[in-house]
């Protein structure tokens, strides 16, 4: 939330408008969802068949969205967490359908020109996510960072650099993509 607010002021005269959302488009275009402080409190999922329609109704706004909003240049979209999180973090989202099922659904969801994975050291992530034990978190790391590789157009910043290093790594990264 840092590098988004710094991203935001950096950016604000390069683009037009920009745009934060967290983790999914509302119909209405407005960012509603609430933070939960221990999202992985409870260990109950979603019956299988709601997780199927939550997901696919999820893709008809993503697609949605996209279909309206993201082919203006003068417009910067920031997500803070993509639909893909749902294969990272099923728990936060009471989320249990097959994997297979999951990443054939999210194949087919409209991918940002820029993925952008922020790498933290476990200590680090201990003192921030006191809701997570360390074996959680260190899965996460992990599948985070080999879903960066398995992307072409993704970065992993490594949180251990300044602030404003990874705002400038992020920034050029962007500018590079805006000029092409």
């Amino acid at each position: 939330s840092t590098l988004i607010e710094l991203l935001r002021k950096k950016l604000k005269n390069k683009f037009r408008k920009i745009k934060y959302i967290h983790l999914r488009p509302y119909l209405i275009l407005l960012d509603k969802s609430t933070v939960q402080s221990n999202p992985h409190n409870s260990k109950e999922t979603w019956p299988i068949l709601l997780n199927l329609v939550r997901i696919l109704y999820w893709l008809i706004i993503y697609r949605f969205f996209f279909h309206l909003f993201a082919n203006n240049p003068k417009q910067l979209i920031i997500f803070d967490r993509y639909a893909h999180d749902l294969m990272i973090d099923p728990i936060r989202y009471k989320f249990n359908l097959p994997n297979r099922i999951t990443k054939f659904i999210l194949n087919l969801f409209p991918n940002p020109s820029l993925w952008i994975v922020l790498n933290a050291p476990i200590k680090v992530l201990e003192k921030r996510k006191k809701e997570l034990p360390t074996k959680e978190l260190k899965k996460q790391i992990r599948s985070y960072l080999n879903f960066a590789k398995q992307r072409k157009n993704s970065i992993v910043v490594n949180t251990n650099n300044s602030v404003q290093s990874s705002l400038s790594l992020i920034i050029k990264k962007l500018i590079a993509l805006t000029n092409d």
